[in-house]
């Protein structure tokens, strides 16, 4: 693999190939948020209410892959720069496990403490089930973000940034 385009293009085309892929991609997860709301809206509004308090568990754990995920990043492009490809192929694959550990740890930590962190924020047991439901399909797929944030730092740490 070629690793020599990023000491060889001009500053500004390498920002924009670089940079335009990564807005998008945030662009795409904010519209993910606001027609989850719309659909969700037109349930209830005990559904909504459910969907709000489940949000910041839902981005808590999209941070934690994020964090790891740069991690990733930061380590495999360093190595990269280094010019020890085995090294970066070892670094990537302990992180891709970790994101996995990670992953499935939250999901079942985040299932255990749901009815609890809902109850601390309402007594309505319609917006607890509403936001119990809502928790488990979101909090089962938490190994497979973190998988998705794993796999896009490590495209981001190679250059490769439209396929991120």
């Amino acid at each position: 693999m070629n690793q020599d385009f990023m000491k060889e293009k001009p500053v500004f085309p390498l920002l924009l190939s670089m940079g335009v892929p990564m807005i998008l991609s945030m662009i795409l997860g904010a519209l993910y948020n606001i027609v989850d709301s719309i659909f969700v809206s037109k349930i209830s509004e005990d559904a909504m209410t459910a969907l709000s308090l489940v949000y910041p568990i839902q981005n808590l754990i999209h941070a934690a892959g994020v964090g790891f995920g740069i991690g990733m990043n930061a380590a495999i492009a360093r190595i990269l720069g280094e010019g020890k490809s085995r090294e970066a192929n070892m670094a990537a694959s302990q992180g891709m496990l970790l994101s996995l550990i990670h992953g499935l740890v939250l999901t079942v930590l985040g299932i255990a403490a749901m009815p609890w962190f809902l109850r601390m924020f309402t007594d309505d047991e319609t917006t607890i089930a509403y936001g119990l439901a809502y928790a488990n399909i979101v909090l089962l797929f938490s190994a497979v973000d973190a998988l998705g944030m794993a796999y896009e730092k490590i495209y981001q740490a190679v250059g490769k940034m439209v396929l991120a």
